[in-house]
């Protein structure tokens, strides 16, 4: 086969976690092996400037500038011209949701330092007229550890003279003062200076010039843009005046610096602190009143992380300046987007975005991403200018592929006696949605509440309705509401269709929850589906509108919040079903049909979307997934493992608040994360046996140990039940860590068999190679559905991660790099093909042969990339003894494509699934040809003729009269790709 030209379009991307260990520098040198991989483009992770030291580049400080920890506009081109060089290109992840609210962002510490009065003020989401008297026009901060009064008195505030610039510290936090307020730090230092170095010397002067400049000053919150533009130029002069002076006249810097520690200390300083934080644009408070009384939206319930005004065009326009440029000047080929759902009106941002990235691209489907969390049954919507999304309802519905849905009912069974738990994942998701909306993210709801009273007031004859009454309602149906949030916008301020189904759906439920009165739910109705004419004259409908866009700006965190964050670590009988736009209650038969539905409409309408196995916000990662999808095939075995293990280990919990600690659903999430996340190099050596029982090395062992450690005490705090990230409990963690080093302790193995790590140990080897069996089935439809494939990084070898932090750990590309250079090296030479085929099979612990099916997947995307990015999908069946082993699908073009490279071509992926139980044991390798024997794939009869190519064996594959024979495709390897037509 002949390569085509390089790629016009995205064809297979590979995402790179940036950081400053591993930066632009870093990707650079990987494209030669991402292009030998068959890799298309580079998939980055946010590059522009965040937070120094962020490992993940969400919390972004600056979107006008490049982030420095990952190098300079230099190294940037570097990586683009090694791109273009070879024909390949890079997509972009970019934040249009929220910033950094930290002192690195300086826009932000302007609105901290001029409050309404900042021209960034209309960049961030601040409701400047919210709460208490005191708090309009300020912004609240709950950053102290106490109340505010005990701070005081205790002197951890305090005023300290940086670089010229008076700022407010509290431990390692930093505010800026309002320059307004300066001169109560700096009055002091000018009767310092006046009495000890006399009223006529210059510093003197100067100090008292620049007092009475500070003190005219206009108000943060004087109206009209001449007063405003009057304090910016005012200020402005006045800090670079006190700069300069402090630089040059060390006299007097020494008495404000003086003046400035006294702040704070004893009863006077404790009243200058008091005054000098009272005329402050912001208000500094304890934390714990964050989630009843924030006044500026976040990331979810992250208080360092503030949202955008992201629909107001000049916002858009300043914050996306650099990534436009990027794309005009060729840098960038897409975007991947972040958390659209958080956005107010994501549709009008996505047309403004693609208008202004592509404006060539016509009605057509642009490179464009977006995280979108489809629930079970939702479809992306078709009016949005997107490719497609990030993959995760493709992600579940494939894993869905590999599960035996009587094993996965056994296990959900066994699971429920052992932890004595009878509620359904919905119900527990439910409830966890209102514990978020009731905790972290009640202070959006309190807003909705006031808002949707005023329309209360005016929606006669319903009449006022208590605030509380409305909390309620408004609580409830966000928790009904099956979907992250629906899509009513200025375009389309009347639900219809879908959105009005849903919100019908929620409220009914709602409804029958009898939390809140018919009133209460009457109004919200009225609200949400604009039934209430008083609501919708053109005095009040702005105020309809306004509500109901709050409202699904909160039901989006409220799922993410409640159902991922939470229900997904408190509800675990397998784990890996609990990932991102999953449901676990969702039916497991019928999964290969359901695929199909699913395949064919992205081949219909969203070509281009994304297809992924593992990303970086993964629970776990797909090889982790696939030997706990091998539980649900051997449930009696895992079932007495479980109840073996609970006895040995028990001695190990302790006591603690009435109970065992840790708990049961504790405890089955950690056999289960043990056996799926256990690694490779902590297992015997094959040449030992499957049986042998061997010590893990001491070191590996203790580093895992330290991963699961880490990974329980987070996975504890997200279930909420025991501790959590707001209360931690101490006494429960310690029993937590306890218990897993015990269970791990190197000397537990030395005692033989009948102890828990060796029993460990041979399950995951029973599981392991199977795994590994649907790890490759997983890759190959990953790689040949409809959709470009998106890889992990690392994920061409066996990767088990865990959830980030652990799926952020370094990258062995050294490793990688090594083993395809060999494999591409013998595969090239025909008469070394069998042998290295068979060396695979034989020991696929060493993570070739998944990378030889990525690597020729690849490939033959490459060869012929109209087959995969615009071909159609065909469900083929099968018939026989296991036909209902055997999952495939035909890819085939038109022969008049253009003359593009594919055209007229064709491709089958074949592969198994549900074998575990023809494995005897697990050092055979899948199948044998004879347990296929009679299982035929049934193929349409205008098919190309002669002889198909196996692209991952290079075998030429003969078709039977409209079939094909599963035993002969699937000889050398377990799953197989043939290519014919044009293709070959």
């Amino acid at each position: 086969m002949t390569r085509a030209p390089g790629p016009s379009r995205i064809l297979a991307t590979y995402r790179l976690q940036l950081q400053a260990d591993f930066p632009l520098a870093a990707a650079t040198a990987l494209v030669d092996y991402l292009d030998r991989l068959g890799v298309t483009h580079i998939h980055a992770s946010p590059i522009l400037h965040a937070r120094a030291g962020s490992a993940h580049g969400y919390d972004v400080v600056d979107p006008g500038a490049l982030d420095p920890e990952l190098g300079a506009e230099a190294d940037l081109e570097s990586l683009v011209a090694a791109l273009h060089d070879r024909a390949m290109g890079l997509v972009l992840d970019i934040v249009p949701n929220h910033m950094a609210a930290s002192s690195e962002n300086w826009r932000w510490e302007h609105v901290l330092a001029h409050g309404p009065a900042s021209p960034y003020a209309r960049w961030f989401d601040i409701e400047w007229r919210v709460g208490e008297r005191a708090l309009h026009s300020r912004v609240l901060l709950p950053v102290l550890g106490d109340l505010r009064a005990r701070v005081i008195e205790r002197g951890e505030l305090r005023v300290a003279l940086r670089g010229g610039e008076l700022r407010l510290t509290y431990f390692e936090h930093s505010f800026p003062l309002d320059p307004s307020t300066f001169p109560l730090v700096l009055e002091p230092a000018l009767e310092a200076c006046e009495a000890e170095l006399g009223p006529a010397n210059r510093g003197t002067i100067e100090l008292a010039a620049i007092i009475a400049l500070l003190r005219r000053l206009p108000r943060r919150t004087a109206r009209g843009s001449r007063a405003r533009a009057r304090r910016r130029r005012q200020s402005g002069e006045g800090l670079r005046r006190l700069r300069k002076l402090c630089a040059l006249v060390p006299e007097v810097r020494r008495r404000i610096e003086r003046a400035a520690a006294r702040m704070g200390l004893g009863d006077e300083g404790g009243a200058r602190m008091v005054r000098l934080l009272e005329a402050q644009g912001y208000r500094l408070v304890y934390w714990r009143r964050a989630a009843r009384e924030i006044n500026y939206r976040r990331f979810f319930d992250v208080n360092d992380l503030v949202a955008l005004h992201m629909e107001d065009p000049q916002v858009f326009t300043q914050t996306h300046a650099l990534v436009l440029d990027w794309r005009r000047s060729g840098y960038v080929d897409g975007f991947r987007i972040d958390h659209p759902d958080g956005l107010l009106d994501p549709l009008g941002y996505l047309e403004r975005l693609a208008a202004h990235a592509f404006p060539d691209y016509g009605p057509g489907h642009p490179p464009i991403f977006v995280e979108k969390i489809l629930s079970p049954g939702e479809r992306l919507r078709d009016n949005w200018p997107v490719a497609g999304t990030t993959g995760y309802r493709n992600l579940n519905e494939l894993e869905a592929l590999f599960l035996d849905a009587d094993g996965a009912a056994q296990i959900e069974r066994d699971y429920r006696r052992v932890v004595r738990r009878h509620a359904s994942f919905t119900a527990v998701a439910h409830e966890a949605k209102r514990h978020v909306l009731e905790s972290g993210l009640s202070a959006g709801v309190r807003r909705l509440a006031q808002r949707l009273h005023r329309l209360a007031a005016i929606a006669r004859p319903l009449g006022r309705v208590p605030v509380h009454e409305l909390t309620r309602a408004v609580v409830d149906t966000i928790v009904y509401l099956p979907v992250y949030r629906t899509y009513i916008d200025e375009r389309h301020p009347v639900p219809a269709g879908e959105d009005l189904a849903l919100l019908e759906q929620a409220l009914a439920a709602a409804r029958a929850r009898g939390r809140a009165s018919a009133a209460a739910f009457a109004v919200l109705a009225g609200a949400l589906l604009a039934t209430e004419p008083a609501m919708r004259t053109p005095e009040h409908e702005g105020l309809r509108r306004r509500f109901v866009q709050r409202f699904q700006q909160v039901s989006g965190p409220a799922a993410a919040k409640g159902v991922e964050d939470t229900a997904f670590y408190e509800y675990v009988p397998l784990l890996s079903r609990n990932e991102v736009g999953g449901d676990p209650d969702s039916p497991v038969a019928g999964a290969a049909a359901a695929l199909h539905a699913a395949n064919l409409h992205h081949a219909h309408c969203w070509p281009g979307t994304m297809n992924v196995a593992t990303t970086h916000d993964t629970k776990r990662s797909a090889d982790v997934r696939a030997r706990l999808d091998v539980l649900t095939e051997i449930a009696e075995e895992w079932e007495e493992c479980v109840y073996r293990w609970r006895r040995w280990n028990r001695p190990l919990r302790a006591m603690g608040a009435g109970q065992l600690l840790p708990d049961a659903n504790t405890e089955w999430l950690l056999y289960q994360t043990l056996v799926g996340a256990w690694p490779l190099e902590l297992l015997p050596p094959v040449p030992h046996g499957f049986d042998a029982v061997a010590t893990p090395d001491p070191r590996a062992l203790a580093e895992f140990r330290g991963r699961i450690a880490d990974y329980a005490r987070k996975a504890a705090r997200e279930a909420k039940t025991h501790t959590s990230w707001v209360e931690p409990d101490p006494e429960y963690e310690a029993a937590l860590d306890r218990y897993i080093e015990g269970m791990l302790s190197p000397s537990r193995s030395d005692q033989g068999p009948g102890t828990f790590l060796p029993d460990l140990v041979h399950f995951v080897r029973r599981v392991a190679r199977p795994a590994m069996w649907i790890g490759l089935a997983r890759t190959l439809i990953q790689l040949t559905a409809p959709g470009n494939p998106d890889l992990y990084q690392g994920d061409e070898l066996w990767n088990f991660l865990l959830v980030d932090p652990d799926n952020r750990r370094p990258v062995d590309f050294a490793l990688r790099r090594g083993l395809l250079d060999g494999l591409a090296a013998r595969f090239e030479q025909h008469d070394e093909r069998d042998g290295l085929l068979r060396e695979m099979m034989a020991g696929p612990e060493d993570g070739r042969i998944k990378l030889h099916v990525t690597w020729r997947a690849l490939e033959a995307r490459r060869w012929a990339p109209a087959l995969f990015a615009d071909a159609g999908y065909e469900p083929l069946t099968a018939a026989g003894p296991r036909a209902g082993h055997v999952f495939a699908f035909l890819r085939r073009t038109a022969g008049d494509v253009d003359g593009a490279a594919g055209a007229g071509a064709a491709a089958i992926t074949l592969v198994p699934r549900l074998i575990t139980g023809a494995v005897q044991s697990p050092a055979y390798a899948p199948p044998p040809a004879d347990w296929w024997a009679g299982t035929r794939l049934i193929l349409p009869p205008d098919l190309p003729d002669g002889p198909w190519l196996s692209a991952l064996t290079g075998e030429r594959i003969a078709l039977g009269p409209r079939s094909l024979d599963v035993a002969s495709a699937l000889g050398s390897l377990p799953v197989a790709l043939l290519l014919g037509g044009a293709s070959v």
